[in-house]
């Protein structure tokens, strides 16, 4: 592979195509157009994915369908009838269309928020439902004397300071 197929691609057709009808997308960085460009294949595709799905499931659901002729009861289905087989082809139907319509819901609002990676929508739901102001409001909060002791005591924990006690906790084993 050369360094020309691992570069992003040009970008002058579609940014004189986004500049024509003055979308802001048009001043972008060749990444950002890359990035959205990717978001909207993902969903498109999970979109396709989806319509092909609900297509086999509405083919798999009408020739399951039990259809009587002229004189026989609709209420007993064929002693050829096969329950089991039956019953795996609607769970693996679901399941398809449980998936596809998952992938274009994810895809869809990673698209919609601008987001590529689970890091990315953990910021952009904490800037979304105000988190990180609390976030600030809380770190400004002072310490009552009992939290700061238990949080300096984990903190030397975590460091590695555990044989460290306190001069008063040594005076009791001592004695």
């Amino acid at each position: 592979m050369s360094t020309t197929e691992l570069q992003p691609q040009n970008n002058s057709g579609l940014r004189s195509i986004l500049s024509k009808y003055n979308f802001k997308l048009s001043s972008a960085s060749d990444d950002y157009l890359e990035r959205r460009k990717r978001q909207m294949v993902l969903f498109l595709t999970s979109s396709a994915i989806t319509i092909f799905a609900s297509r086999f499931a509405y083919k798999a659901t009408i020739t399951r369908q039990f259809v009587p002729t002229l004189f026989q009861g609709n209420h007993h289905p064929p002693t050829s009838y096969n329950f089991t087989t039956d019953a795996a082809v609607a769970v693996g139907t679901g399941t398809l269309l449980c998936g596809s319509v998952s992938s274009m819901i994810i895809f869809g609002t990673a698209w919609i928020m601008d987001v590529s990676s689970f890091k990315e929508f953990g910021w952009r739901m904490k800037l979304v439902m105000g988190g990180h102001d609390n976030e600030v409001k809380l770190s400004q909060i002072p310490l009552d004397e009992e939290s700061a002791y238990i949080q300096d005591g984990l903190n030397d924990l975590l460091e590695g300071k555990y044989d460290d006690l306190p001069n008063d906790e040594q005076q009791t084993k001592s004695e």
